[in-house]
């Protein structure tokens, strides 16, 4: 059981629980990588899952397949931000921006700056993700709580390693899955859609906690969730 703190913060707060993941996918031996590299519409419902994908290498974020680049430039941009950052989180400008103001926010008040873990993912970023998962064991049935969703992409996953098929194959029938569902509204992953973030909360004491909240609250238009497996805070920038 895990209990998460919902805030929507331009109205009011609430305490909700729920049930979490029962192991944290960030805990699992991520050491697989995928082979190397050769050298030649309606908008859906919210969803603010527990989503504790391992981190890609930049290796097997360039492998195929690759999402049509978006049509908004992403971090990092021509200044470095204050904040810190996981190496592969990517941010539309508009969703940095409201992070800057939320970090100096909270800078003022700690003296410390936030890090942000996960950020916006594409189709092809997430089917990779989630195909590294399974392979060190995880379970996506008991991370997301669109079981039917979750169950289309493994299932997906398992054809397709019953098959004997190449990994860029696997990832690539996970992918088409995966754009399927969001052509019909449903995302598996708050991830999925441009003003997600990530941001690292273990390192925070009760005080830099209310400072935090008191950060987004001065940003307005953002809604928090505290996620304790792993703990972190998940903002969604309306």
């Amino acid at each position: 059981m895990r209990s998460s703190l919902v805030r929507t913060v331009a109205l009011a707060c609430a305490l909700a629980l729920g049930a979490g993941c029962s192991r944290e996918v960030a805990e699992l031996d991520a050491s697989f990588l995928l082979p190397p590299l050769s050298t030649a519409e309606p908008r859906a419902a919210l969803a603010l899952d527990c989503d504790d994908l391992p981190n890609l290498s930049p290796e097997e974020a360039a492998r195929p397949p690759l999402s049509p680049p978006r049509l908004e430039k992403s971090t990092p941009r021509g200044k470095p931000p204050a904040w810190n950052a996981v190496a592969d989180v990517t941010l539309p400008d508009p969703v940095a921006d409201k992070v800057d103001a939320i970090d100096e926010a909270y800078f003022r008040r700690t003296g410390k700056h936030v890090t942000v873990t996960s950020g916006t993912r594409d189709a092809a970023r997430q089917a990779k993700a989630m195909y590294k998962m399974l392979r060190v064991g995880g379970d996506p049935l008991r991370l997301y709580r669109n079981k039917e969703a979750a169950r289309e992409i493994t299932q997906a996953y398992e054809k397709a390693r019953a098959a004997r098929k190449e990994p860029d194959d696997v990832v690539a029938a996970m992918y088409e899955v995966l754009k399927s569902q969001i052509a019909r509204g449903v995302y598996i992953s708050a991830h999925l859609r441009a003003g997600a973030v990530d941001v690292r909360s273990r390192d925070m004491s009760s005080s830099d906690k209310k400072a935090f909240v008191a950060a987004v609250n001065d940003a307005k238009g953002v809604t928090l969730l505290e996620e304790s497996a792993p703990p972190h805070w998940h903002l969604q920038v309306d």
